[in-house]
C-alpha cells in the first residue's frame, strides 16, 4: 500500500514490559495507530519450555494478524530470541520487526570492532540470541553478556532507584564493566526504566542502546522504505489487548506507558 495507510502497528509482549516500546512509538511516530498485545495470563515466558514460547507466539500473531496490523514489532526479548522462525512464517511477508535485531544494529553503529555489553534475562541471555546478531553484523566485535534475572521484579515493584536495585544493579554490572565495554545493550524491556540509575552507574564512557528507543527508530525506517506510513489523515488511535487483568496491571502498565492506559481489553483463547 501507498504512503497514507492507516492501518496500526502491532507490538507484543509477555507481558507489560513492551510498554516501554509504545511509548518510544507514540514519541517517534505520534501519527501511527498501535494495538499492544500483552499475554498477562502466561507471564513469565522465561521459565518455559521453547516448545511452549513457540506456540503461544504463534496464537499472538495470529490473533494480530486478525486486525489487520501493517507492522509487526517484537518487543519481548525471549520470543524474539526463540521464536523468530515462527514469527516469520506466520507473518506471510508481512513487515516484521524485533528488540534484538534494533538493539544489535544500534549497538554495532556506535562503533566498528566495538567492546559491547548486554545485558537481559537469563532466557535471552542463554539464547546467545544478541551474540549470533552482532557476531553477523560486525564478525569484529567483543560481546560481554550479563543476565540479570533480579531486575523485572525490582522495576515492577517500582523500586526504580531504590538502594536495593543500586547493590543489584553494581553486582550485575561489575564483570560487564571490567570489559572496558563502549556501549551498554539493555536486552529487556522493562530496563529502560532503571536507564538513569543505570547511566549513573556505567559512567559517561559507556552509550546505553535502549531497546525501546532503538525499536521505534528502525520501525520508523521500516514503514518509511516500504510505503507504509500514516499521513496524519485519520487520528491516532491505541489499543491495549491482554489475556489477563492482575490487580496491579494498571499501575504498572501506566508506570511503563507514562500516560494512562484507558480501557484495556481482555481476550480468551
Amino acid at each position: 500500500m501507498s504512503a497514507g495507510d492507516s492501518r496500526p502497528i502491532g507490538v507484543f509482549d509477555s507481558g507489560v514490559g513492551g510498554l516501554t516500546v509504545v511509548r518510544a512509538l507514540m514519541e517517534r511516530l505520534p501519527l501511527e495507530s498501535i494495538i499492544y498485545f500483552g499475554d498477562t495470563a502466561r507471564v513469565p515466558y522465561g521459565v518455559k519450555s521453547v516448545a511452549t514460547i513457540r506456540q503461544f507466539t504463534a496464537q499472538i500473531v495470529d490473533y494480530l494478524l486478525r486486525q489487520e496490523v501493517k507492522l509487526l514489532i517484537v518487543a519481548c526479548n525471549t520470543m524474539a530470541a526463540v521464536a523468530a522462525r515462527v514469527i516469520a512464517t506466520r507473518a506471510h511477508g508481512l513487515p516484521t520487526l524485533d528488540v534484538i535485531e534494533a538493539g544489535s544494529r544500534a549497538a554495532v553503529a556506535v562503533g566498528k570492532g566495538g567492546r559491547i555489553g548486554v545485558i537481559g534475562t537469563p532466557t535471552t541471555i542463554n539464547s546467545n540470541a544478541y551474540a549470533r546478531r552482532i557476531a553477523e553484523l560486525d564478525p569484529s566485535a567483543r560481546l560481554y553478556s550479563q543476565a540479570c534475572p533480579l531486575f523485572v521484579p525490582l522495576v515492577e515493584e517500582g523500586w526504580l532507584d531504590h538502594p536495593v536495585t543500586r547493590l543489584t544493579a553494581q553486582e550485575y554490572l561489575r564483570p560487564v564493566l571490567a570489559e572496558d565495554i563502549g556501549s551498554l545493550v539493555l536486552g529487556c524491556t522493562h530496563y529502560p526504566l532503571l536507564k538513569p540509575l543505570l547511566r549513573e552507574l556505567v559512567g559517561g564512557n559507556v552509550q546505553l542502546i535502549d531497546s525501546a528507543l532503538t525499536t521505534a527508530e528502525l520501525a520508523a525506517l521500516r514503514l518509511s522504505d516500504a510505503g507504509l506510513a500514516a499521513d496524519g489523515s485519520e487520528p491516532a488511535t491505541y489499543r491495549y489487548v491482554v489475556t489477563d487483568v492482575p490487580l496491579r496491571f494498571q499501575t504498572i502498565g501506566e508506570r511503563f506507558l507514562g500516560r494512562s492506559l484507558g480501557e484495556i481489553e481482555r481476550v480468551d483463547w
